[in-house]
Order: C-alpha cells, then structure tokens, then sequence
C-alpha cells in the first residue's frame, strides 16, 4: 500500500455508490480507490513489455470471498480492460491517445473513471469511481522541423541548405514524408540525410550531430529502414550505384515510420536517334542521305521509359550487309564489324552480316556504348498496307496510309512524313484497312502499341511518323 501511495499524483477518489443489477443479490463492499500515475511516456516502456499502468487501485471488499473482482477502465467515456494491477494494454492505450491527438510526442491528458464488477459467477455487483487524470506521451521519433541532403551531389559541404527536403508544408507529424530530389554525377552517390538541430550546430560542430543513414556500413538498398544517430557510428552513408541508370533521383523518408526509397529519374529529352543503312535496308542503296529516312534509312525505336536504349526488329537475309549511322549524311560516327565483333567507328571495319536468314532484334545502349544483336522468336505479322485512322478522318482504317520503308526484304516499317494536324487529335495504326490488326497506347510522342490498346492522342503540329508493326514501336518525329 505504502508503493501505490508513493506513485500517486493525487489523492485517492472513493468508489461511487454501488449499484447491482437486477439479477443479482445485494453484496455489502467496504470503501475502495482509485489514483493517478504520472505522466506514462509510452517511449521508455521496455521492449517486450506489453502492459502499462495507467492507474493505483485499492481493491473494494466484500464480505462474501467468492466475489472476485473486474476491471474496466474508461477513457474518455471508452472502454478498455483493466487488469486487477491497474495495467492496460500498451497497444490498445497508444493507438487511442494516436487516434485522437495524433503522433507528436507530447503530454495528452484523458479523462478516466474505472468500474469495478464484483462477480461470483451467478450475479455481479458494480461501482464505478470518480474521475481522475491519465496523462500520456505517444511513442513516436522526434521529427525535426526540417531536413538536409549532404554527399556526393553537393560535394559534402557541410550546413548546406541546397538540398533540402520537402513535405508538402503543415504539422511535421500530419505530413512525416520528406522529399529531395539531387542530381546524379555519374559516379556512386554516396550520401546522408541530417536535421535542423545538427544544422544549427554550425560548420565547426556540424560532425558532432546525428545523421540518417544505414545501420550496416556497405549496404546500398534502394528502400528499407533507416536509423538516426552518431555519424559512423550509428548511422552509415546511404549508396545509390553508378549503374543505376538515372538523371537524378529522388529520395524520400518517412521520418515516423523510419523508412526510405530511392527512386531513379531518368529525364527523356529529345530521342536521340541511330539509323539502320545497308543492303537489305530500306531500298538497298546505301543512301545515307539527309532526306534518305524511309527510303535508305531506317531509325532504331526509342525507348518508352529511357530513350538512350534503341531497339528494332526486322527480317535479315543472310550474306546481307548493314551498317548503324549516327547523323543522316555522315559517315564517320557508325557501327560495323570486324572479324565477327561489332565495333565502332572503326574506319577499316566491315558490314555487319548475319549468320542465317530469320528475324533479329537490334538493341543500342548508347549510355553504355552497347550494341547487341539477337535472334528474335517472337510473333510477327506481313501486312500489306498500313493506316492511321483518327477522329480527324472518322476513323476510317482504309484512310491516310503509312509508305512502306523496305523494298528489298519483308517490310515491317511504315512512315508518313509532313503529316500536319491543325488541332489535337487521336488516332491508331490499323493494317490492311481493316481493325482486325490494330495498334495503340497512351504514350507520345514515343510508344509501344499494342493490340487494340488506347487511343494513341497527337498533339497538334507537324511530324514525320514512324511505325514498326513487330514491335508495336512508334515515334512522331516533330518537324
């Protein structure tokens, strides 16, 4: 009793009248109590501890010792079980002070009465107590008023306010994600994440503060859990790898729940474009002339999502030879092959021949100055003719046909060049003037097509337009 008395912050409040219910006899009760605790910071409950007291209670007595006594405690007239020690649920007490107050760590005062039910099993007798104070601090991670980028984007310069992370703005507990976005440099980005406090301590303390970052030294995951702490210490640099392909990335922390994810952003820009010219390209000529496109020349496909990757599928005879050009009227900047390797501008290299006759899939990494070439195995196709029917021509499938690009071999290249629309519009590729084969999908200028997917909607202007039926691949060419 002495230790229930020390814990209390104020005096004992006595039990209400009892009150029985109708079922059950009339049991006389001595005078019992109930008292507050102090202030329950729910963050220095030990780990594994699943209970807290959250009151002090002096049992009431009965004079018929098979009544045993039950415990419900009400919190802001809700209620919650309590055990004969006066211990509830840590769970059950955070995620109601949370659901009212929301996350910040500060004093939340509620409102307490605790009933009693004296029971043995047959009738039941209840009290209920006064009104009393629970006071609690939620256990949440302290979340700065604002956060800071420091690595290799901004050289590790120290109290550097560049990259500075956003939340949207308001209460750092309502919005606890943060953003950055740094640009990549081309090299392992290495790099932390600090807050205001170790921003005030200045550029001569500034290694002294805490840092987010890695628990484990080396670890270069793209999304995970982070820590907070001593620099090298506690907290390691976080690693994006060069060979992550990206213009910049974007780097986001969830400060309350201590997670992270960086996401690489590759900026698509204007395609960069690389053209097939051989033998068995186009119409045979080799002309690698500026107004050769369709005709001697036929472009590689940039991709969708990244354009420095190029692909084309087309049919190869065997014995036939080709080149890559770069710029239309040039040749110094190409690719050949020599002794059975494909190389690049090599003045002394040979065609690029293949081994036997069949369909392949050409793939340019111009990041990495990569050209592989592949058998394809894929489905494929022969269409006589090829349409772009739209809403700017009612969409007739037989109307405003592509030109075939190849002459000599299985053609699966189509362009239409100085084609104006006054006005946005959408349209599809259909072949054979019919909807039976048709192609669409909601990207542009650049796009893969597919099998009546969506309308494909052009922006007003003027482009050369060009379409590869095995890939579904297009890209308007704006003019």
């Amino acid at each position: 009793m002495t230790l229930l008395l020390a814990s209390c912050t104020e005096d004992f409040k006595d039990w209400a009248t009892p009150q029985s219910n109708p079922q059950g006899e009339m049991v006389a009760f001595g005078n019992g109590s109930v008292a507050a605790v102090d202030v329950i910071d729910l963050a220095e409950i030990p780990e594994g501890n699943d209970v807290v007291k959250v009151c002090n209670i002096t049992a009431p007595t009965s004079n018929d010792t098979t009544y045993k006594p039950e415990y419900i405690i009400y919190l802001n007239d809700n209620p919650f079980v309590l055990n004969m020690d006066g211990t509830m649920s840590v769970k059950d007490l955070s995620d109601f002070v949370v659901s009212l107050f929301g996350q910040a760590p500060e004093v939340r005062e509620l409102t307490a009465r605790v009933k009693s039910t004296m029971t043995n099993g047959a009738t039941a007798t209840s009290i209920m107590s006064g009104e009393f104070p629970v006071k609690v601090i939620p256990a949440t991670p302290m979340v700065s008023s604002a956060y800071y980028y420091i690595g290799t984007s901004n050289g590790w310069t120290a109290c550097d306010p560049t990259y500075q992370l956003d939340n949207g703005g308001g209460d750092v507990y309502s919005n606890p994600v943060f953003t950055v976005v740094v640009p990549a440099t081309g090299e392992d980005n290495w790099f932390k994440i600090y807050s205001q406090e170790t921003m005030d301590l200045g550029v001569d303390n500034f290694w002294s503060g805490d840092f987010i970052g890695f628990a484990v030294n080396g670890e270069n995951e793209m999304s995970g859990s982070f820590v907070e702490g001593a620099n090298d210490e506690i907290a390691f640099a976080f690693k994006i790898p060069a060979d992550i392909r990206a213009d910049k990335y974007r780097l986001t922390f969830d400060m309350l729940n201590r997670t992270f994810e960086f996401e690489p952003i590759i900026e698509l820009g204007t395609p960069d474009l690389w053209y097939l010219v051989g033998s068995c390209i186009g119409n045979g000529s080799w002309g690698n002339a500026p107004d050769a496109l369709g005709t001697a020349l036929i472009p590689l496909y940039p991709a969708i999502d990244n354009y420095a990757i190029l692909s084309y599928v087309g049919y190869f005879p065997a014995g036939q030879g080709f080149k890559l050009i770069h710029t239309p009227g040039n040749w110094d900047e190409q690719w050949g092959m020599t002794d059975g390797v494909l190389v690049k501008n090599d003045g002394g290299s040979g065609n690029i021949e293949v081994a036997e006759d069949g369909y392949y899939q050409i793939t340019y990494d111009m990041d990495f100055d990569a050209l592989t070439i592949t058998k394809y195995t894929g489905p494929v196709g022969v269409y006589g003719a090829m349409g772009m029917p739209g809403d700017y021509q009612d969409w007739n499938p037989a109307g405003t046909l592509m030109n075939p690009m190849s002459s000599v071999v299985e053609n699966h290249d189509w362009v239409k060049k100085d084609v104006t629309y006054g006005a946005d519009t959408d349209l599809k590729f259909a072949a054979d003037g019919s909807w039976a084969a048709n192609w669409g999908a909601a990207g542009f200028p650049v796009g893969v097509g597919t099998q009546g997917g969506a309308n494909i909607h052009v922006v007003a202007g003027t482009y050369d337009v060009i379409f590869n039926d095995i890939m579904g691949n297009y890209y308007f060419i704006a003019k």
